[in-house]
């Protein structure tokens, strides 16, 4: 198992580490960096007829120039980050080649990972178009649960994890791994529904929780509330600011976010000022 850290080298990227250190230390789990790289290609003006012979000395080249950006991106998170974690989690490298979004999956798959951290970046125009792509094709595809960490964040010690559920059968499962989670970082769930009325069967359900989770409710790991508002996001947003949260998991699936599925993740992923967690139906 390993807490899987796609990078691109930014000084936004380096910021985000701290979070994968942060759930790999308490974790007791290495961190593999990945940094993947398009394809090469040469120069048009390049003889045909030595095409394969230029391409061969270009790949060596850029991997070559690529692990050396590794390495002092090694080098630049040991000196961020060294005093305030002095015995370091063990970091291993993989460089690949090919598309940010499906070489990660391989890989995610590849190593076992348990979770996936990335950065994400409040970008525009077609730097946004291309970074929020990748991270939108991950959060889409991944089978891993992936935290999203926005640009600029300043780390704060995860004590206080939201779901926002659906109240469905599937929750069950999330916060049993919600739960696991929390213990080992130290931390309470607070597990929430928005809905834009009364209604009297989402509260029923919201009791048969409190019933179910009795014993965790009284040692202080897990609550469980009704938000009232006619716009989920807005629920959501007033929750997370409300209580404090400083992570908020939501899973993945049609039945809650129905055909605003997609926009509301992205949503979720670039716009909230906490890590995101995303589990996957």
């Amino acid at each position: 198992m390993s807490i899987l850290f796609p990078t691109d080298f930014s000084e936004n990227s380096a910021k985000a580490f701290e979070y994968a250190l942060y759930v790999a230390k308490k974790l007791n789990q290495p961190i593999t960096l990945l940094h993947v790289y398009p394809i090469p290609m040469p120069y048009p003006s390049f003889d045909e007829t030595r095409l394969n012979d230029i391409s061969e000395e270009v790949m060596t080249a850029t991997e070559r120039a690529t692990s050396e950006r590794m390495r002092h991106f090694k080098e630049e998170l040991k000196q961020l980050y060294s005093s305030n974690y002095p015995e370091m989690v063990r970091t291993e490298e993989m460089l690949r080649m090919g598309f940010m979004g499906d070489e990660l999956m391989h890989i995610s798959e590849e190593i076992k990972a348990s979770y996936i951290v990335m950065a994400v970046q409040h970008t525009s125009g077609l730097k946004r178009f291309f970074s929020g792509s990748s991270t939108m094709h991950i959060l889409k595809k991944s089978k891993i649960p992936v935290i999203t960490v926005p640009e600029n964040l300043v780390f704060k010690a995860i004590k206080k994890i939201a779901y926002a559920t659906d109240l469905t059968f599937n929750d069950n499962d999330i916060l049993g791994r919600l739960l696991q989670v929390a213990e080992l970082l130290g931390a309470e769930v607070k597990c929430f529904h928005v809905h834009d009325s009364d209604l009297e069967v989402e509260n029923s359900i919201i009791q048969d929780f409190i019933v179910q989770y009795s014993a965790e409710i009284k040692q202080g790991l897990i609550s469980f509330q009704l938000v009232d508002n006619v716009n989920v996001l807005d629920g959501i947003d007033f929750f997370v600011n409300e209580h404090e949260i400083d992570l908020l998991a939501v899973l993945k699936q049609k039945s809650y976010w129905l055909e605003l599925e997609e926009s509301m993740t992205k949503l979720l992923a670039f716009h909230t000022n906490i890590p995101l967690l995303v589990y996957h139906e």
